[in-house]
């Protein structure tokens, strides 16, 4: 019999990868709309040296500021859309991915505590591992090419670099930690295996 809490884990999983599917779907509606009539989507760059005069206290000084600004094309712009689509697609792809590979993992899990610690799960687990390492190594290299573009093409002032943000290195830790888990519950089976063979 199922545990309560699980179910409700996968109920939950489940509802945010439909989030993640209707958001997904606005960020391609988005695109299309850059890239077929301009000016109703927008394209979000960050801008640094934002000016702060007057913005601090008297006893306090602002020695740098970072923003997000949105961009609105007045036509059709394919390369941009296109640019724009290397920018969310990987990182939106790879959450994809990972919410599906957990939301499998846990409906496999509801069957029983066999189910959870079995090689099957450790299969998803490793699989997630390499889901979140690749896709966040492939998102934080694409925005380094796409953003410095975009922000040539749309902003008077860009920069020649624009750093990942530190999601892609949280997901690669991340990835990383999952691919630990995996070889833990896979060994962990390998000893159940063998004391369970002498009994």
């Amino acid at each position: 019999m199922p545990t309560r809490w699980l179910t409700w884990l996968e109920n939950l999983l489940s509802l945010f990868l439909v989030l993640a599917c209707l958001s997904a779907l606005g960020l391609l509606l988005n695109t299309v709309i850059i890239t077929f009539v301009g000016t109703a989507g927008g394209v979000p760059l960050r801008v640094f040296d934002v000016p702060v005069a007057g913005m601090a206290a008297p006893d306090a000084t602002i020695t740098s500021a970072t923003a997000e600004v949105t961009v609105r094309l007045q036509g059709p712009a394919p390369l941009v859309g296109l640019l724009y689509l290397l920018l969310w697609a990987p990182g939106v792809t790879t959450t994809l991915l990972a919410l599906f590979t957990v939301v499998r993992a846990v409906r496999r899990a509801r069957s029983g505590d066999r189910m959870l610690f079995s090689a099957v799960t450790a299969a998803h687990l490793r699989r997630l591992g390499w889901i979140l390492i690749v896709g966040s190594v492939a998102t934080g290299l694409l925005g380094m090419v796409a953003e410095p573009i975009l922000a040539s093409m749309l902003l008077a002032k860009s920069h020649p670099l624009y750093a990942p943000s530190g999601q892609e290195l949280a997901g690669v830790v991340t990835g990383v930690a999952v691919l630990a888990v995996s070889e833990i519950v896979r060994r962990g089976l390998v000893l159940l295996e063998e004391v369970e063979a002498t009994i």
